[in-house]
């Protein structure tokens, strides 16, 4: 009987899927991690598939609630600059030399209607950011992480997938050096500034 019972545990664990459960507290929360850290740099590249296909290379400075991104084409060139702050987000595209508002970069990059802007600087800490599932009846969104050397869980891709439109895209973040030198976010914010 016991050798039955044990049979019908295995067979039932194996044809059920695995779920992967990281405990709460194996990630730190965002003020946390702002608490250790003062500043945030790195390296990410976004992924889009679907009706628009294509790779962007990207780099991050980000410090307290405010992040500066430039994205690069595929041979190096500098042609988007992107400030994200609280409550905003602000382009600058270097190539047609346009100013883009919120408003336009909600056009340009869907994912914006369902998180804030607040919580792209939260993915590029690595802390993920929370959103309402009710929100996002035809669109997914999915988290990968990694531990980091103090044990914690950090974000380090973010997948968007749109089922009505059949478009999406991945932001993987390469590299993340979190640290306690500061950083001038003024002298950034002055290159989007015409």
């Amino acid at each position: 009987m016991l050798i039955r019972i044990f049979l019908l545990i295995f067979i039932i664990s194996c044809t059920k899927p695995k779920i992967s459960i990281i405990p709460l507290n194996s990630q730190k929360t965002y003020s946390q991690v702002k608490a250790d850290s003062q500043s945030c740099k790195g390296t990410g590249i976004i992924n889009s598939y679907g009706e628009l296909e294509g790779k962007l290379k990207f780099t991050f400075k980000s410090k307290k609630d405010s992040t500066f991104m430039v994205f690069n084409d595929l041979i190096g060139r500098k042609t988007l600059m992107v400030w994200v702050t609280n409550q905003k987000i602000t382009a600058r595209d270097l190539v047609k030399n346009e100013h883009y508002d919120y408003n336009k970069i909600k056009t340009l990059f869907p994912i914006v209607e369902y998180i804030n802007p607040i919580d792209l600087t939260k993915l590029i800490w690595g802390v993920q950011p929370e959103y309402k599932n009710k929100r996002l009846k035809n669109v997914d969104i999915d988290f990968d992480r990694e531990k980091d050397s103090d044990g914690f869980y950090n974000v380090t891709n973010a997948m968007y997938y749109n089922k009505d439109t059949n478009h999406g895209f991945k932001i993987n973040i390469t590299s993340r050096n979190k640290n306690n030198s500061n950083i001038d976010m003024k002298k950034v914010w002055k290159l989007l500034k015409y």
